[in-house]
């Protein structure tokens, strides 16, 4: 265990008693054991706190930290100031691991000591389990930046790539030229997680992607990302603003652009619907606009899709 190198895992921590255990049980139980195990504590009340410090007494990867609540993106900056590993990985609470993903990940670096980024598929669990599959194949090679892009934002073709917690990262590449790690943004409520990974999108250079399922994702009608806040929802639409900014001004390929714009589309009709619903003019008008704006790219990017065109439309008549 000496020579194997660390991995910091990071998990953040708000009100999930109910999932917590079973969450921390399947990381400590990785077949790859050189883990440090950041849990933060975002203020929780209903005992997740206690649980944290009694496993923590078990199990000295376990790292605690009790703070105030200040949301995720906040409690995930708190665990990267603290981590230590060569390599960092990230965890829901809510959600839970097969016993050997790390030590799948980890031997993607180890054949291919500069990587940067390792993926794998997950496990989508709502009534049932469902392993998530790509529509289109992914190269079994190492692949660049300009892939892996594609890959993140052509989602109904490759469902495997759309969130942080499927990866495992090189500490290196998540790091400026002084050293200091890049962080999630903390001035919007949702979203924090569409910048990063956009971020390390940009950032990575090779990346390779093993197509078996490891990581199990919990859907959760009460979760952040299925909030019905009129209010709230506008900063998922910011976020994805952000990351067109972002792309454009690192010249990145138009046609993931596109793609970008198309996802930021779909995010506000299916806003403008929970508008529609509440009965609320102002948030319909807003997040009509965002669709109006974006139109063309949905259109285009929609064809084989006939029936989400006649959607999308009369949601903009309404």
């Amino acid at each position: 265990m000496n020579n194997e190198k660390m991995i910091s895992v990071i998990v953040p921590v708000y009100n999930n008693i109910e999932y917590l255990p079973k969450c921390l049980d399947s990381i400590k139980e990785q077949t790859y054991k050189n883990l440090e195990i950041i849990c933060i504590d975002d203020g929780s009340d209903d005992g997740c706190g206690q649980y944290l410090d009694e496993i923590s007494k078990r199990d000295d990867r376990f790292v605690v930290v009790h703070q105030a609540n200040a949301g995720e993106s906040h409690a995930r900056n708190v665990g990267l100031d603290m981590a230590r590993g060569e390599y960092i990985a990230f965890v829901d609470c809510d959600d839970w691991l097969d016993a050997d993903m790390y030590q799948l990940l980890i031997e993607a670096f180890i054949e291919n000591p500069d990587l940067d980024v390792a993926c794998c598929s997950w496990y989508k669990e709502e009534k049932k389990t469902t392993p998530v599959k790509n529509q289109l194949e992914v190269t079994k090679d190492i692949f660049d930046r300009n892939q892996f892009l594609k890959y993140l934002y052509m989602r109904d073709s490759y469902r495997g790539f759309s969130y942080m917690w499927d990866k495992l990262y090189k500490r290196e590449m998540l790091t400026d030229g002084d050293g200091k790690i890049l962080e999630f943004p903390e001035d919007i409520r949702l979203g924090g997680d569409v910048i990063y990974l956009a971020n390390i999108g940009l950032r990575a250079k090779r990346i390779v992607y093993k197509d078996i399922p490891k990581y199990h994702y919990r859907i959760k009608e009460e979760s952040g990302s299925h909030t019905k806040n009129l209010e709230v929802l506008q900063d998922w639409l910011k976020a994805y603003e952000r990351v067109l900014d972002a792309f454009e001004k690192e010249n990145v390929e138009p046609n993931v652009i596109d793609y970008v714009k198309r996802f930021m589309a779909y995010h506000a009709s299916n806003f403008t619907r929970i508008a529609i619903e509440q009965k609320d003019d102002e948030y319909k008008k807003l997040y009509q606009s965002y669709m109006k704006r974006y139109r063309d790219e949905y259109v285009k990017l929609n064809l084989e899709y006939p029936e989400r065109i006649k959607e999308f439309e009369d949601l903009l008549e309404r």
